[in-house]
């Protein structure tokens, strides 16, 4: 009897994950991520203007407690190595309604867009060179998601604006 009710222990775990039943993602907090970063630099006689787009991707587990409400902190550009904040804050833009909710087992995706010279402002002149540096920049900021206490980073791959 004991080795029928191992084999049936056996063949329903095989079966449960034969089927796809079985969710090995363990984010149980909302892991954001941010993809396709561009940046434009634009070098002008008052001083240097700075267009960029963005996507935040928020991902939940299927395994969290519920659905999450994720609300942004901040946004700023940064060196390569992230030691020097370059545009800190940067003033972006969302059509989507903050903060977002994110169910569990699935994932949002809202893109973000920064325009100084639309603001009337630009950036200090010298803020070209960091922005076109060889070694490149990020995008880093920081969420909130009501499942966790505290802020959760977030950061770009390092990539290159376009400058003149």
């Amino acid at each position: 009897m004991k080795a029928r009710a191992r084999l049936s222990a056996a063949a329903a775990t095989l079966a449960a994950a034969a089927s796809g039943c079985i969710d090995t993602d363990a984010a149980v907090f909302v892991a954001p991520s941010i993809a396709a970063p561009e940046a434009t630099v634009a070098a002008g006689a008052l001083g240097t203007s700075l267009q960029a787009t963005f996507t935040l991707q928020l991902r939940l587990g299927a395994r969290a407690s519920g659905p999450s409400r994720v609300a942004v902190r901040t946004f700023e550009i940064a060196s390569a190595d992230q030691k020097t904040s370059i545009v800190a804050p940067l003033a972006v833009e969302t059509t989507t309604a903050l903060p977002v909710e994110v169910a569990p087992g699935s994932d949002v995706a809202v893109t973000f867009t920064a325009d100084t010279s639309a603001e009337g402002r630009t950036l200090p002149s010298d803020a070209a060179a960091a922005l076109c540096a060889a070694e490149g920049i990020r995008i880093t900021g920081s969420i909130e998601d009501s499942l966790e206490d505290g802020a959760t980073p977030v950061a770009s791959d390092v990539f290159h604006a376009r400058c003149p």
